[in-house]
């Protein structure tokens, strides 16, 4: 029995080892993360754009290695980019250091979030290259993204309200549940995005490309679509009440003509309608 006992005691000794090597281990690695965090944190605040740039590349790092630090990230960054382009509009070709910091919002697992989104409110930047990147749900109301390149873009559910999109490219991004109400889109460029559920209401496109674009079931009360293109658009189920366009220039969905019941032929004897026709002739 001894050499048993020896063994089990063995097992569990080195069960014990193990397990306290490897809480030490996780120790050590939330202080190396929590260090790396504040180093990067204190250079966001350095006077180079380019060491802010490093800053800002190194919390996209410690946000892959350690995603439960995600959302302190997002908030940082968030705090950063509206920090210095809230006050005047920017653009991202003078400020690489924001186009950096936009790019590793837009590359997150949206997954890790949490209860913090993006808050971009009220950053002013034209120009901004966003192409593909992931902000659903984000908060980006009363935003100013005119020209930019937000082509595939996913948008769904982001607060757009009051946002100005002036000649944007949004070519097959995702609008889904989006809200862009007094939203600015004119000359926007829309073919084929999904804007289903959208609320649009007393938003602007005129002159704005929707060829193709999903409008199911959106609101558009009030909407201004004067001049925009609205070939083969998808309106069914939408809200166009008094959109500002004529009435007659809207596309509608097509309704489903009923087969029409035939006809009872004459007896060509009398004239009349032969019995077995008029049996057989819907009522």
């Amino acid at each position: 029995m001894l050499p048993g006992v020896a063994a089990v005691a063995t097992l569990a000794f080195t069960w014990v080892s193990v397990t306290q090597a490897s809480e030490e281990l996780t120790i050590s690695e939330q202080g190396q993360i929590a260090d790396r965090l504040d180093k990067a944190m204190e250079r966001l605040d350095n006077g180079s754009a380019n060491i802010r740039r490093g800053a800002i590349f190194s919390l996209q790092g410690i946000m892959e290695d350690s995603p439960r630090q995600q959302p302190a990230v997002l908030y940082t960054l968030s705090e950063y980019i509206r920090g210095h382009a809230t006050k005047k509009s920017s653009t991202t070709g003078k400020a690489p250091d924001i186009q950096a910091a936009l790019s590793v919002l837009g590359q997150r697992d949206p997954a890790h979030d949490g209860d913090r989104p993006i808050d971009l409110r009220g950053v002013r930047l034209t120009g901004v290259d966003l192409h593909r990147a992931d902000l659903s749900g984000a908060n980006l109301a009363g935003a100013v993204l005119s020209h930019g390149n937000l082509e595939g873009t996913k948008l769904s559910g982001a607060d757009l309200h009051g946002a100005t999109l002036t000649g944007t490219n949004l070519k097959g991004a995702d609008l889904a549940g989006a809200n862009l109400s007094k939203g600015v889109l004119n000359d926007a460029v829309l073919t084929e995005a999904n804007l289903s559920q959208a609320r649009l209401q007393s938003a602007q496109l005129k002159a704005a490309d929707l060829e193709k674009a999903d409008l199911r079931g959106a609101t558009l009360h009030h909407t201004d679509l004067r001049e925009a293109d609205l070939l083969d658009v998808r309106l069914d189920g939408a809200d166009l009440t008094r959109v500002r366009r004529p009435e007659g220039d809207l596309p509608t969905s097509t309704p489903t003509t009923p087969t029409p019941a035939p006809s009872p032929s004459l007896s060509p004897t009398t004239g009349s309608p032969r019995p077995t026709d008029l049996q057989n002739a819907a009522p």
